[in-house]
């Protein structure tokens, strides 16, 4: 994956996000790159089950790069 990639949306999908109107909070789960690189399962040729690489816009910032759900300080 490119480190230099830019967030895919600006915002994520709802109309009054208060996380979208921060600046500062990097996502936990791409490190602000608005992408992230999970794995996937494939089946290879010969039947067995491996695991793939894929980039993908990240699913916790909603491809934003803003933290969207931080944790709870306790």
């Amino acid at each position: 994956m490119d480190p230099t990639r830019e967030p895919t949306h600006t915002r994520c999908a709802i109309s009054a996000c208060g996380w979208c109107d921060r600046d500062g909070v990097d996502c936990r789960f791409c490190s602000g790159t608005g992408w992230w690189r999970p794995e996937q399962p494939h089946r290879d040729g010969s039947g067995v089950i491996v695991w793939l690489r894929v980039d993908e816009p990240c699913r916790g910032c909603a491809g934003t790069g803003k933290e969207h759900s931080p944790v709870v300080a306790s």
